[in-house]
């Protein structure tokens, strides 16, 4: 028989175990354990073990392996968008701030968790009901964010922000994937200094002041 699907009512009460006091407190802990040390085998008894607590409260809290390690993700995710703000706050070039941000990115002791971050995708492409809110947030987080500070930094309309905001995303996103498939440091960074450097060339005028009108 397929699995049931599950009830407005478990839903809610999975939802509410998952922004507990207590989850939240073990979500952080693994996050700074994931930052300093990695994501290890993605097991989680050995996350468990190194945040003080066990395997099967982690699945208690937050329902599946898969959904705990995308928890840990939206956390990283969300931290990164306002150490990139912070960034762009004292960086007013937006080549150099899409460098420095790459060279973040690709480290490697960041690798991993941009690895884990497409095994994800992968997944939740797949079973897009019960990935939803992880879909929505992985795209529309780093565009909102980005839209916004090019609105506002280069004076761009809102349209033209938002499609610049959504190029550099799937760019970035797109030789990281490169990156962590073949290996080749010096080609996906040469790949995205020249983007960077295409990107912030002087535009021609199209008289055209919003490309979505």
């Amino acid at each position: 028989m397929p699995p049931r699907k599950p009830t407005a009512a478990t839903e809610t009460l999975a939802e509410s175990r998952a922004t507990s006091d207590q989850a939240i407190q073990l979500l952080d802990s693994a996050v700074n354990h994931v930052m300093e040390h990695g994501i290890g085998d993605l097991s989680l008894r050995h996350i468990a073990e190194a945040v003080g607590t066990s395997h099967r409260m982690l699945i208690y809290y937050f329902g599946s392996a898969d959904q705990f390690w995308e928890a840990v993700l939206r956390r990283i995710r969300h931290a990164e968008l306002d150490a990139r703000a912070s960034l762009a706050a004292t960086e007013t070039d937006p080549a150099r701030a899409l460098e420095v941000a790459w060279a973040r990115y690709s480290a490697d002791n960041y690798l991993p968790i941009i690895q884990l971050l497409f095994e994800i995708y992968g997944r939740a492409i797949r079973d897009r009901e019960r990935f939803h809110i992880f879909l929505d947030d992985v795209i529309g987080s780093w565009t909102g964010a980005l839209t916004e500070r090019f609105h506002k930094q280069l004076g761009l309309s809102t349209g033209e922000a938002r499609l610049r905001a959504r190029i550099e995303v799937a760019t970035v996103r797109g030789l990281l994937l490169d990156l962590v498939t073949t290996g080749d440091r010096k080609g996906t960074t040469a790949a995205l200094k020249y983007f960077a450097r295409m990107l912030n060339a002087p535009r021609a005028q199209d008289g055209n002041p919003d490309p979505e009108a």
